[in-house]
C-alpha cells in the first residue's frame, strides 16, 4: 500500500466503502485543496469520484476501515 493511502487512512478515511448507486470503491488517491486540506478519491467500477471525510460518514456504508 502506498504512502499516500496509509496517510488517508491515518487521517480516518475507509479503505473501502459502499455508494454511489450501492457499488463498492477503493481508496485510490489524494486531491489536494486549499490550506493543506485534502479530499479522498475513491474508484468505482466506472471510475474515480472524490469525497470528503464527512460526506463518507454520513451518507455511505463503510465496508473496511
Amino acid at each position: 500500500m502506498n504512502e499516500i493511502i496509509q496517510k488517508m487512512r491515518k487521517d480516518g478515511y475507509p479503505y473501502k466503502i459502499k455508494g454511489n448507486g450501492g457499488y463498492t470503491a477503493v481508496l485510490y488517491d489524494m486531491q489536494p485543496l486549499f490550506d493543506g486540506d485534502h479530499m479522498a478519491i475513491y474508484r468505482y467500477p466506472r471510475g474515480e469520484c472524490y469525497h470528503d471525510l464527512l460526506e463518507i460518514q454520513e451518507h455511505f456504508e463503510i465496508v473496511e476501515q
